[in-house]
């Protein structure tokens, strides 16, 4: 274990990055002023309090290399889905909703990176939540935080194991390549640090690449048939309309654990640099496939689109390269999950490489894949829950938690176009968007009970 002076003085550049950037190094003294100490003692407090947390620090990557660990995390199941979102919100309000959304996602992720240069020492989304409004704001984050973040792993385990079947046997049984993917899955998490995810998500990106590639030149070939170019006002209805609209929101999710990534930075400070270049890129891609995939397939085109693409071998490898990235989506987010339900149960575990704590990580890694293997198989409706997370958690974490704290944190510090735009952000985005595009996803819920047989069932089929 590093030493405490070590840490004190990883603490003191953390203070450095904070006093380049304008305005922080006040935010930070008025910060201290409120907890009675100076700011040296701050930074002191923050170095103790990461020995007390029981983990320590470990940066280790440049932003450039978050890059890819955002985009390893975040390209791939959201962009399969944005054609079948378009065509649920028609081509105005679709492409409207995929700009403005990538907007107020850079916005919100980088008042959380001002937040963390705030309080260096913070490791979690929980950790700022406690330092702004106390207990109870540390569990209003890991409520929703963990909720949004567990039941991600059910939508991975899904689309990974339908992209194996269609790559080696499209005939077979769903459920077969769910316990082969959770078998892989369970010994891959057995790495315990996103220093090595971080290298997992540049090949996770190189794959979700190459099954776009692949998937744009079969779409084209697949265009010469096509009789269809869309809707400029989908007919789908309202409640489909925000069923869409939160499979868009789903595809840009992920800002619940930009803390844990500015953890494992070298300078933290760069964070933004790493949003700017991840959001641009998503929007870019997003915007190129969904309009390619709903201008081919119109209407009827399925979530993911390379279930809509003509059967073949080009179909097969595009799957069983977006396999190999979905793979890699799960682990990056399994990762942050099993160890954040480590350090509140078996705490002493976390970074404990001996016989017994590679046990009980074993142990951890195996209850969260085991109920996320049996959520897949008893609760058919996963398509569905991914629109749920776009609708529920994710306005949640995304556009209500980062202004509210920003403007709690450094609310007389903020001008008045700087605290009407989080106000908008809030009211509009969070909580209107929350209560209605709930409301379309648990109408689409129930309209989908009994339409989908439960997965086992193929098993005893003659």
């Amino acid at each position: 274990m590093d030493s405490l002076e070590q840490i004190r003085e990883e603490a003191e550049e953390r203070k450095e990055e904070m006093e380049g950037i304008d305005g922080f190094s006040d935010e930070v003294a008025v910060k201290s002023r409120e907890i009675g100490a100076t700011k040296d003692t701050f930074v002191e407090q923050g170095a103790v309090r990461a020995v007390i947390d029981g983990t320590l620090r470990r940066p280790h990557m440049g932003w450039w290399r978050c890059v890819f660990l955002i985009l390893g995390d975040i390209l791939g199941t959201g962009i399969l889905a944005i054609p079948s979102g378009l065509a649920s919100m028609g081509w105005v309000l679709g492409l409207l909703f995929l700009f403005v959304m990538c907007a107020v996602f850079i916005y919100c992720g980088v008042l959380l990176a001002k937040m963390r240069l705030i309080f260096p020492y913070i490791r979690t989304y929980g950790d700022l939540g406690y330092e702004i409004f106390g207990f109870w704001g540390r569990w209003a984050v890991y409520v929703v935080q963990y909720s949004n973040m567990y039941l991600a792993l059910p939508v991975y385990l899904l689309v990974a194991s339908t992209a194996l079947r269609e790559a080696v046997s499209p005939n077979s049984c769903l459920i077969i390549w769910m316990f082969v993917n959770s078998g892989i899955l369970l010994c891959l998490l057995q790495t315990r640090t996103l220093k090595f995810m971080a290298w997992y998500s540049v090949v996770g990106t190189a794959c979700i690449v190459v099954t776009l590639v692949i998937s744009i030149v079969q779409i084209c070939i697949d265009a010469s048939t096509s009789t269809t170019h869309g809707q400029v006002v989908s007919s789908t209805g309202f409640e489909n309309g925000l069923v869409g609209s939160g499979d868009i929101i789903f595809a840009y999710s992920g800002i619940y654990i930009f803390i844990e990534f500015m953890d494992e930075m070298k300078k933290p400070s760069d964070f933004p640099k790493a949003i700017y270049t991840a959001d641009l890129i998503l929007l870019f891609c997003y915007s190129f496939i969904g309009i390619l995939g709903y201008a081919v397939y119109g209407v009827p085109v399925v979530n993911p689109i390379t279930s809509a693409l003509s059967a073949g071998k080009v179909k097969r490898v595009a799957n069983g390269f977006l396999w190999i990235h979905v793979l890699i989506s799960y682990i990056v987010t399994g990762l942050v999950f099993n160890r954040a339900v480590a350090v509140r149960f078996v705490k002493k575990s976390v970074d404990d490489f001996s016989p017994k704590g590679i046990i009980v990580w074993f142990l951890v890694t195996l209850a969260s894949t085991g109920l996320t293997l049996l959520l897949n198989i008893f609760f058919p409706y996963l398509s569905d829950i991914e629109s749920l997370l776009g609708t529920l958690f994710s306005p949640i974490t995304g556009f209500i938690y980062p202004p509210l704290f920003y403007w709690k944190c450094a609310g007389s510090k903020m001008s008045l176009k700087h605290k009407f735009v989080a106000a908008f952000v809030i009211i509009v985005f969070g909580v209107a968007y929350t209560v209605l595009g709930t409301y379309g996803t648990i109408y689409s819920i129930v309209q989908n009970v009994g339409a989908t047989p439960l997965l086992y069932k193929c098993l005893y089929k003659k």
